[in-house]
This record gives C-alpha cells, structure tokens and sequence, in this order.
C-alpha cells in the first residue's frame, strides 16, 4: 500500500490529480498509455488505497476486464475468480443509472455486510480498507463498468468528497472512452461477421451474438426470415420455427457464444413446409492489442449460423457447367467449388469428397490460380455471380 501522508486535499490538489487522470484516461483509449495505468494514476494520490477497473456482465455473469493497483496479488485473483460475483455491493451497482458516482459510508457500509463471505474472507483479510467508492457506466447487454477506490475507514473524512469529486471531474473522460470503445467493438465484430458471411454460398447463412441478436445476413437469409418458415426474427432476435429445436438452439448458442464446447451443433427440425437443418459454429474471436480500448470493451464472441433446406435439390442441381468452360476446371475442381457453394468449410468439403485436407488445400490452391482469384472470398462472389 501507499505511504506518503497527505493532510489535505484542496481545490488546486483536486484539480491537479483529476487533469493527470483524466489525461491517463484518454491516452489509455488509444492505446498511447495501458488500462493498467489508470487505476494507478487515481490510487497514488490517496496513500493506503487500492483502485480497480473492471467491466462485469451482470446478465452473462461474466467479467470482461479486471485492473487493479495496490492489492495483493492473492486478492486480486480470488476477486477475479469469485469475489466479484458475490460482492453485495453488486445489487446497488446492477440498479443506480450510468454516470452515477457512490460512496460505501453513504449507501451501504462494509459492515452491513459483517455475515458475508464477502466481508469475512476477502474485505476483512486485506486489513484496513473498507470503505470505498466507485463510478459506474453503463456498456452494452449487460455490462457494468466500474472504476472503484477501497482505503481505510480512518480515511473517510478526508478521501470521501475529493475522491468524488476526481471522479465527477473525470467521468466526462471515461464515458468518451466507453462510448468510442463500443463504436470500435461494433466495426470489429459487423468486420469478422462480415468475413464470415462472404465465404458461404447458397445457403441461408447469417451471423448473431450470445442473445440472438442478428449482426449480419445473406440475402438468403433475409429471405428466409420474411418467409417464416423455417425461422423468423423478432425485434431483432432470431427464434426457430419448431419449438423444441429453438430451444435447443438456445442452449447451444449460449454455449459457444460463452466459449464453451458443445455438443449438438446441428439441429434437425420439421415444419408445416418441410424439413430443415441448421449449424453452428463460433466464429474466432477478435483478439485485443494489450493496451487498446477493445481490452477493455472487448469484443462478443459471435456465431455462424447455416440453414439447409433438405427438402430441396436446389443446391445439389447448381449448373457449374459454365465454371469448368470459362476456367478449365477439371470435374473433381468443379466438384470441389460445389461443395463450398454448399456453405462447406475445406475441412468440410474435404470430407464430404473423400480426400485429405491437404490434398482440398492444394485444390483450392489450383483454382484459385484458375480462376485468378487469391482468397475464397473473392472466389464465392465469383462463383454465385456464375450461378
């Protein structure tokens, strides 16, 4: 912890610290300074403190992002691992509005909360810094972000209104920040649900996040959600036709929009018009540079969706004469683009021929050179250009 004494804080002090902080806030947004900088541009001016930064999901209980300066590392961790779930100052933090700035004294002190393993294993231990304070700003489908300063109780009468008031003269700063970090996490995730969708073919396929939300869709797709058929969308959520298969689309998108491996993958499903299949598979997530704001408002694992309409020849039928006279492309190449118009991965369509993986990449290799293309993006637009 600190050590260096402080008798007061006065207007010039005040404004000294928030310009510093406020300055280490906007560098950390584009990257010039680390978010690690933060907490310790605001703890080292209130000796005997520690100061955090983290964005909770309270909706997804998850933690996106966790910061802190001055605590123990051992603190730390079983804060990041279980504390922050069960802290019961998280209540008040799920229902106060974005932008508002609490003192523990005033709303809710420590020892309110004598009977929980909160208090007991974690505050107490850490010896002398129960009171606290935070901001808190609201991020997107649930997240909190909260910028929280913990010291000594014996501290309140001096720490309580100049740590606020850093905190008022500084909220401006960190509301841009957020604000521009979620515009930027908007262009990375419609860039890679983008990506996703240009290397599918003919098939229904569109991209949504952990709540169903539809981030993009081929004109398939579009398609298909005006017919109802298979599956509609509803103020912007998509739901499956078939009651038991929407449900177990649910479990299954919960799971690879949390990171977590799953079975079933593949739905099967019947309707009034006919049968259908539709298949998962999480997309990469959008790895953050170390000191940008997307690590603090990262980005959302997104989902690729495929629908099949196994009632129809369509697809199987494509005339891919025209590929084979324009390009010469031999039958198994031929083959072979058919398959990825089917909405196949190589890996996939390898599969489906009868070959090995390296054997599909040297093919794909082939017609790129054929073709004139060099990614299988440019290659599909061909391809349904041809079709």
């Amino acid at each position: 912890m600190g050590h260096r004494h402080v008798t007061a804080y006065d207007e010039e002090r005040v404004a000294s610290v928030s310009g510093e902080l406020a300055a280490v806030i906007d560098a950390a947004t584009f990257g010039i300074h680390s978010w690690e900088e933060v907490p310790a541009a605001f703890s080292r001016y209130f000796p005997g403190s520690w100061v955090g930064l983290h964005n909770i999901n309270f909706s997804e209980i998850s933690l996106n992002f966790l910061s802190a300066h001055n605590i123990e590392p051992q603190f730390f961790r079983s804060f990041q691992e279980h504390f922050v779930y069960v802290n019961p100052w998280n209540p008040h933090w799920s229902t106060v509005k974005s932008g508002v700035i609490s003192l523990s004294e005033r709303v809710a002190p420590a020892r309110m909360f004598a009977h929980t393993e909160f208090f007991n294993d974690w505050l107490l231990p850490q010896k002398n810094v129960e009171a606290a304070m935070g901001l808190k700003i609201d991020g997107d489908h649930g997240e909190s972000i909260q910028f929280m300063m913990h010291y000594p109780l014996s501290h309140s009468d001096k720490y309580d209104d100049a740590g606020a008031e850093v905190l008022r003269r500084t909220r401006g700063n960190l509301l841009r920040s957020i604000e521009f970090g979620r515009l930027m996490r908007s262009r990375a995730e419609s860039a890679a649900a983008g990506a996703a969708l240009v290397e599918r073919g003919l098939r229904a396929t569109f991209v949504v996040d952990g709540d169903r939300t539809v981030r993009e869709a081929n004109q398939q797709a579009v398609d298909l959600f005006s017919s109802a058929t298979a599956l509609s969308v509803r103020f912007d959520r998509i739901y499956l036709s078939n009651k038991e298969a929407d449900s177990k689309f649910g479990n299954v998108l919960a799971a690879l929009a949390a990171g977590i491996p799953t079975d079933g993958s593949r739905i099967s499903f019947r309707t009034a018009d006919g049968a259908w299949q539709v298949a998962l598979a999480a997309l990469p997530g959008v790895t953050a540079q170390g000191g940008t704001i997307l690590s603090l408002i990262p980005p959302r694992r997104m989902v690729l969706v495929l629908v099949t309409d196994l009632s129809s020849e369509r697809l199987k039928s494509t005339n891919l004469s025209a590929l084979s006279a324009a390009f010469r492309l031999t039958p198994s190449e031929v083959a072979f683009c058919r398959r990825l118009l089917l909405g196949e991965s190589v890996a996939e369509a390898a599969g489906q021929l009868g070959i090995t993986i390296m054997t599909a990449r040297s093919r794909l290799k082939a017609i790129f050179h054929k073709t004139d293309t060099s990614r299988q993006g440019q290659l599909m637009l061909l391809l349904t250009r041809l079709t």
